[in-house]
């Protein structure tokens, strides 16, 4: 086993022998979740502030292809340093990388500097989200898995009703601040964790000392860093494989998301150029991966493993479909309701929300049943239920109340899909694929993300155009400024003839969001009916047995 695991297990097996420092060890986490919590309450909607200041609102669709894109890619890497150093070492770097990133958001001068930023924050944010996901799959069983991840996930339910709060103040005051409080305030919460899991660490090495020199990495620390050891890691990472996936997939989604504001649209040569060369790119990457890639990023022991793959088209097809759904969907509601910026915020966090809550009803319901592939066809089912009535919201007129129960029967659905596909995907790997596994999972469900972007980006901006030149009496200046800024729109009075007139515009354009989502989430759907129902029970997965 690789260094990584092997610590983690003697750092399991030292946890299981002292309560007191396991509670110690999950309290540190979870405070770190709460805040991770208040800042996802609360980040994600200053982007349209941020992106509308710089005259560029129009680019949250390219904003999105990218950090997706270098969020999928950054997280097998992550995942095998993970495996080769150790879990807290890693939660370092990212921690680190993701200070930088919201150090150059709050200073950002220009959109480019802006972008820059919110590529590093990708890394971080991502690498904290995977390492938290791997930290509780090392050192809970599996009856406990799905409780244990949705009570991480609890926290939402009190930030989203402060984020209202603080959204709202920063953008009177400057949204630039409601960035910048995260650079102090995530390290001040997560340094004590991170100590503590050294600490846990240090101690487990003594214990388990000889389990740990099972290890060549670990019996020749001084080579370590040596080229010959970064050479044989980037190797493992297949980190020419993932390099070619990256440049591939930006080249061919990020003209979908540029071609509005390119000269001749599709007709110019850059568009064209970077379509042809990401195709390319991505037969090279599939060449590569099938026949010289001595460590694919997706091994053939997980290729060949059909409840792996039914995770993988549940999630890919669950994000593709929800970002072509939830890319302007903020944006969408900001304009076509009048409740305060506070209200907003709370609506927009209303999904988050209710996947919590409901992720820790399903987590329980899979302590009690010690099954879960039932309650994911369930949910996939009220899911679409809920995006049903996301269409009726367009066809019919503005009504809160269907708005409101729409996106809580989303919730519902989701909460319930989301846990068990985590909960099978982990069950189905021995312990020494698990954080590959996890990385993978997240890779494709970020490049489903990045795929619905670059659908919906697109649809937006060609409907959205054609639509407020047919309802309003815009000129193609105005209409122009309305694709640049929600702020337009939102400022017309409520109730008059012009602000109707824009309404309808939204209605019709988010027609052509939502009805593909509805139909894409069949997909899920139908995988899920062919997915592998283990038995969760006190084992860390199903393929070792007990650890």
């Amino acid at each position: 086993k690789s260094r990584g695991v092997s610590r983690i297990e003697a750092v399991h097996d030292y946890m299981s022998s002292g309560f007191t420092l396991k509670y110690i060890f999950f309290a540190s986490i979870f405070i770190t979740a709460t805040v991770k919590a208040l800042e996802s309450s609360t980040v994600s909607n200053y982007t349209q502030f941020a992106t509308s200041s710089f005259g560029h609102h129009s680019m949250l669709s390219t904003l999105q292809i990218a950090t997706s894109i270098i969020s999928a890619i950054c997280k097998p890497f992550l995942a095998k340093f993970s495996d080769l150093t150790s879990r807290p070492t890693t939660y370092v770097v990212v921690l680190t990388i993701y200070v930088i990133g919201y150090i150059i958001i709050a200073c950002s001068p220009t959109i480019t500097a802006y972008v820059i930023g919110s590529a590093f924050v990708s890394v971080g944010d991502s690498g904290l989200e995977l390492l938290n996901s791997i930290i509780i799959a090392d050192l809970t069983p599996l009856q406990y898995r799905g409780v244990v991840s949705g009570i991480l996930a609890s926290p939402y339910l009190v930030t989203t009703w402060i984020s209202g709060y603080i959204v709202q103040h920063f953008v009177a005051v400057n949204w630039r601040w409601g960035y910048g409080m995260f650079c102090i305030l995530i390290p001040a919460c997560l340094l004590p964790a991170i100590v503590i899991m050294f600490v846990l660490d240090h101690k487990a090495e003594k214990q388990g000392l000889k389990k740990l020199s099972a290890n060549p990495l670990v019996e020749h620390k001084d080579k370590f860093f040596s080229l010959t050891t970064i050479k044989t890691a980037l190797i493992e990472i297949d980190a020419f494989g993932l390099i070619l996936l990256g440049f591939a997939f930006s080249l061919l989604l990020l003209p979908f998301s540029l071609y509005p504001t390119a000269e001749n649209g599709w007709k110019n040569p850059s568009m064209i150029a970077m379509i042809i060369v990401g195709g390319i790119l991505f037969i090279a990457y599939c060449l590569y991966e099938s026949l010289w890639a001595p460590f694919p990023s997706m091994p053939r022991r997980v290729l060949i493993n059909k409840t792996f793959i039914c995770c993988v088209i549940i999630d890919f097809v669950y994000m593709l479909a929800g970002y072509i759904r939830l890319l302007y969907f903020s944006s969408y509601t900001y304009v076509i309701t009048n409740w305060s910026v506070k209200n907003w915020t709370y609506f927009s966090n209303t999904l988050t929300m209710g996947l919590c809550f409901f992720g820790v009803v399903a987590g329980i319901i899979h302590r009690l049943t010690h099954r879960y592939k039932l309650f994911q066809v369930f949910g996939l089912s009220v899911k679409i239920i809920g995006m049903g009535l996301f269409v009726m919201l367009t066809t019919q007129g503005i009504n809160n109340g269907v708005l409101i129960s729409s996106t809580i029967l989303d919730s519902i659905g989701s909460a319930f899909s989301v846990i068990a596909t985590q909960v099978a995907a982990q069950a189905a790997v021995p312990h020494q694929d698990l954080a590959t596994t996890i990385s993978l999972l997240s890779l494709y469900s970020s490049i489903g993300a990045a795929i619905g972007s670059a659908i919906a980006a697109p649809i937006w901006s060609s409907k959205l155009t054609k639509y407020l030149g047919e309802y309003t009496n815009l000129n193609s200046t105005e209409i122009a400024e309305y694709l640049g800024s929600t702020e337009y729109a939102r400022s017309l009075p409520w109730g008059s003839q012009e602000r109707n007139d824009a309404l309808r515009a939204y209605n019709k354009t988010c027609y052509y969001l939502f009805v593909p989502a509805l139909a894409l989430t069949f997909i899920s759907l139908i995988a899920a009916c062919f997915q592998t129902d283990f038995y969760l029970g006190k084992q860390l997965n199903c393929v070792e047995g007990e650890q």
